[in-house]
């Protein structure tokens, strides 16, 4: 088996990035491949909890640590989602 193939859709919110990656993982399954579809901040812990902290009306963070945030749920996410399904020989589709 092949290694799989990583697609990210990048956007500002309310760009249909989710609704693209919806799009093409349909047009991707008809064609027989195997898709992941993901989404940073992810659902993993540490993606839930910088989703909590962005909806939250608490006192805002640092720019910094948000950044090291969003930086710890993309290497959780890699290592436990996106990785995994590449060494699997599936699609992963991300939108961010």
């Amino acid at each position: 088996m092949g290694r799989g193939r990583f697609i990210a859709l990048e956007g500002i919110d309310g760009s249909g990035t989710t609704s693209q990656r919806g799009a093409l993982a349909a047009a991707l399954r008809a064609r027989g491949h195997t898709v992941l579809e993901t989404y940073e901040p992810s659902d993993g812990s540490i993606g839930q909890l910088t989703r909590s902290r962005l909806a939250t009306d608490a006192r805002p963070l640092d720019r910094r640590a948000l950044a090291l945030m969003f930086a710890a749920d993309r290497l959780d996410h890699v290592a436990n989602e996106i990785e995994p399904a590449l060494d699997a020989g599936q699609v992963v589709l991300t939108d961010r």
